[in-house]
């Protein structure tokens, strides 16, 4: 799915299955399907999925993201709030963004 590699449309707050089914010309019952029996997840988890991808490498990628705050990074990426970030970053990667940044920091991989 094309779209949902596409940050300028993942990163919107109100992007939703509605959307994402207007985007590729479907309706949201047949995209729901889909998403559902292509990764086995809902159209939640695939959206946080693609989002914390994304903080992750904009955390990795210190030459161009280092000064941004935390708040300016969940909101960049979609999040509205520090604690839907917190719970969807932990559960994509183990660990809250701050643990995965002092262990990119360490040298460490996550």
């Amino acid at each position: 799915m094309d779209v949902m590699n596409d940050m300028n449309m993942v990163s919107n707050p109100e992007f939703s299955l509605a959307m994402l089914a207007d985007a590729v010309g479907s309706n949201t019952k047949y995209v729901s399907w889909t998403i559902n029996e292509t990764y086995g997840k809902n159209f939640k988890t695939v959206l946080n999925e693609a989002r914390v991808r994304e903080a992750c490498r904009r955390l990795a990628d210190r030459e161009h993201y280092a000064n941004q705050t935390m708040q300016a990074l969940y909101e960049s990426v979609g999040y509205t709030n520090s604690t839907s970030f917190i719970r969807a970053f932990k559960k994509v990667n183990g660990m809250t963004p701050s643990e995965y940044q002092r262990a990119r920091l360490r040298g460490s991989e996550p």
